[in-house]
């Protein structure tokens, strides 16, 4: 227990520092998006590059990762989803985005910061991984639902948008550069490396910093029963279904 509060309490108290510092007007609340552009379009494209590009191209990617992964995505979204329209009688659109967020892992800001202290070895190139996945499967698939009750938008074409804005994300860029010199085994100069590893070490202090100051001002009044459905499954769902999709996928390696 004390192990894991030495690893997640830096991680709380940088949020804590960005709440600190927007809510005593060090900060506006509009600036934690410059500070997340930065993060997302600077910092963890730098560290992903860095990250996939110094590795063998056969740890690039990992088959097991990508579908216990995206197993445990669909098997949650769906069950939220449900919850959201059946019990909680929630409109289609608001349960899409309660699905979300169940379902839809905060890589970026959350996942990748925490994974850089516990696993930094591995840190870029699972954030990779994961972009793939949200962008495939996660983001297209509530797309589909919450615009099913607007203008009844096909899935195939929700994949189209959510692809093609994939395309054009830095962090996904990063990962095609950093898979292109992996395969050719080139060697970055000191100079590029050094470069790229003080801008991707921005990334995790900044990124938590601007989830804390964007959590000034929000309010869950009204929405605590929809707030309690989507943690739980965030918290405990989750990670069940996803112990036992890799469980299960280790298990049929071994059978097979």
């Amino acid at each position: 227990m004390l192990d894991i509060l030495v690893i997640t309490a830096p991680l709380y108290l940088c949020i804590l520092a960005g709440w600190a510092a927007t809510r005593f007007g060090m900060f506006r609340r509009s600036d934690m998006d410059i500070i997340g552009g930065f993060v997302m379009n600077i910092a963890l494209p730098a560290l992903m590059f860095l990250s996939v590009a110094q590795r063998p191209l056969t740890e690039v990617a990992n088959p097991t990762y990508l579908l216990a992964y995206a197993i445990t995505s669909v098997v949650v979204l769906v069950a939220a989803y449900l919850w959201s329209r059946r019990m909680n009688r929630t409109p289609r659109a608001a349960a899409a985005f309660d699905a979300l967020g169940a379902g839809g892992a905060n890589s970026g800001f959350v996942g990748f910061p925490l994974l850089l202290v516990v696993m930094p070895s591995v840190a870029g190139v699972v954030f990779g991984m994961n972009v793939i996945v949200e962008s495939l499967i996660t983001v297209p698939l509530c797309f589909f639902w919450a615009e099913r009750g607007e203008d009844a938008t096909g899935l195939l074409r929700s994949i189209r948008r959510s692809v093609g804005s994939m395309l054009r994300m830095p962090v996904f860029v990063a990962l095609l550069a950093g898979i292109v010199v992996a395969a050719t085994g080139l060697r970055l100069p000191d100079v590029l490396v050094t470069s790229f590893d003080l801008l991707g070490r921005a990334s995790t202090g900044a990124a938590l910093f601007s989830v804390g100051g964007l959590l000034v001002g929000l309010s869950i009044r009204g929405n605590v029963r929809r707030l309690i459905a989507v943690t739980v499954a965030k918290l405990a769902l989750m990670p069940a279904v996803a112990w036992a999709s890799a469980t299960g996928l280790a298990l049929l390696a071994v059978l097979l």
